[in-house]
């Protein structure tokens, strides 16, 4: 009888170290990221030089991906005129998203892209519609993810629940689109011009229900159907029964599903 209760201790405590500390898989098996740009101020320097501020934008829902193939499904495929409608820039960034930390209580999460695109775009400046030749577009987010109860989306309640916040983080170094090119794409010096947006304001929401609280079937309740789903795959490599995300069904993935059992989104 001791045996048993030391064991079943230390199996709860085992559930106990296994559920807070993924923040960044839980982002990942929610696989959605809903973005809000707050406010933020445009400089132009160069051939022309113009200055103000940039209005906040839509809320906007993005698919997170692994664009690089590093195996981190935690990438975005930007949109620059849906992010910063006033500039009109129609181009396509791809964000790489890295981890810079990661503890139980946050991660520290940063996107960036600098690319050459060479590419003649229309551009709005100060309210006219000019083609830019752009020769470069840097861009990059940095962000401090921390877990929040399961909640209603707080953009779009069509969209789904969601489990972590992200707050800007690292100011303006890891916070700005910096776009160089030529006015009239004519590549002439005096034509040259480089547009840079900072002092960015933003939030955003990630995650879900999803298998690190013990929902592996994506139901939002831990329930039977999540053990059964677990113990029927476990030994298995991966697929959603893979609670923590560590790439084999295994006693990990049940203790989440036990440690948790009876939760649901909201409770």
């Amino acid at each position: 009888m001791m045996m048993r209760k030391v064991l079943a201790l230390g199996a709860l405590c085992a559930a106990m170290t296994i559920a807070p500390a993924q923040i960044v898989t839980n982002l990942e098996q929610g696989g959605k990221l809903y973005w809000k740009f707050t406010g933020g101020q445009y400089q132009i320097t160069g051939a022309i030089t113009l200055s103000g501020s940039i209005e906040p934008s839509n809320p906007l829902e993005f698919t997170l991906q692994d664009l690089n193939n590093d195996g981190l499904a935690i990438d975005v495929e930007l949109r620059v005129q849906d992010l910063f409608p006033d500039l009109g820039i129609h181009y396509t960034l791809n964000l790489i998203g890295a981890v810079v930390s990661e503890n139980s209580n946050e991660a520290i999460i940063r996107w960036a892209a600098d690319t050459n695109p060479n590419q003649c775009v229309m551009v709005d400046i100060g309210g006219t519609q000019v083609q830019v030749l752009i020769t470069r577009l840097a861009g990059a987010l940095q962000a401090r993810v921390t877990p929040i109860p399961c909640q209603a989306n707080p953009y779009n309640a069509t969209w789904q629940n969601v489990t972590l916040q992200f707050e800007e983080n690292g100011g303006d170094v890891n916070n700005l689109l910096l776009v160089e090119g030529y006015l009239f794409c004519l590549p002439q010096e005096f034509t040259r011009a480089t547009a840079r947006i900072f002092s960015m304001d933003w939030e955003a929401h990630g995650g879900g229900f999803t298998g690190v609280f013990g929902n592996v079937n994506g139901d939002d309740i831990v329930d039977d159907a999540d053990l059964l789903e677990v113990l029927f795959n476990f030994g298995s490599e991966g697929g959603s029964a893979d609670a923590n995300g560590d790439g084999i069904v295994d006693d990990a993935d049940l203790l989440i599903v036990l440690f948790n059992f009876g939760a649901s989104c909201g409770s």
